[in-house]
């Protein structure tokens, strides 16, 4: 199938990519935006990091999920930006083997693109909610509990939304590359929020508070599971 768009030739696959691109590159750029503010916000108005991860472990534990976060977008991007804004034949070998038609697949497709942006949103709000205490591991010394909006939900909702990014990433690449990176974040979170949780509850501002928090609020990362 083929397009003429004000006189460009447009394949069916070319258009498809290039929404499902556009929408990534347009995530990532927001994610990273916005993370580094808020990130400046916190330094200057939260003060710096009171404590932190003592082994290498868990000193390592923060960089390896964010690998494995950026890994499924850069991966997909590259492939279809050196291939003519169409996927490669090494990367379509990752393709799921569901029976849609060519119409039903395109508006999966795009559908979950409109959910990579909505990922974006949530991760602003997210951020907009956590203000000066943004951290990426250790409280601040200004150390204030969050318990509002998302962390009314569950206590680590930046984690939440970097599994249901990968998810809606895996339908819009049409790939099961991102869920091998949501397997490799879901380990790595279940490994870091006890340490993170601890360093809150060990915070001599916050931490009677924080234990308070985790009643009210029992779920880490999933509702009604965990």
């Amino acid at each position: 199938m083929t397009y003429y768009i004000a006189g460009i030739h447009i394949t069916h696959a070319r258009g498809i990519e290039s929404i499902v691109a556009t929408s990534t590159v347009a995530m990532m750029a927001f994610a990273l935006r916005d993370t580094a503010k808020a990130r400046k916000k916190a330094e200057k108005e939260g003060g710096e990091i009171t404590a932190g991860p003592k082994t290498l472990m868990e000193k390592l534990i923060t960089p390896i999920h964010a690998i494995a976060v950026m890994a499924a977008p850069l991966s997909y991007l590259v492939g279809v930006f050196t291939n003519g804004m169409e996927q490669p034949e090494w990367y379509a070998q990752t393709a799921f083997d569901l029976p849609l038609s060519i119409r039903a697949l395109a508006w999966t497709r795009t559908a979950a693109c409109v959910g990579v942006l909505g990922s974006a949103w949530a991760l602003r709000v997210i951020l907009r909610t956590l203000d000066k205490q943004f951290h990426f591991i250790g409280p601040r010394e200004r150390s204030e509990l969050v318990s509002s909006g998302p962390f009314a939900i569950v206590r680590h909702p930046l984690y939440s939304s970097a599994l249901v990014n990968l998810s809606f990433l895996s339908v819009a690449f049409w790939s099961w590359t991102p869920l091998v990176s949501l397997v490799l974040c879901l380990g790595a979170f279940v490994y870091k929020i006890p340490i993170e949780e601890r360093l809150m509850i060990e915070d001599r501002a916050m931490g009677p508070a924080y234990v308070a928090y985790t009643k009210k609020v029992p779920y880490r990362l999933i509702p009604y599971i965990w």
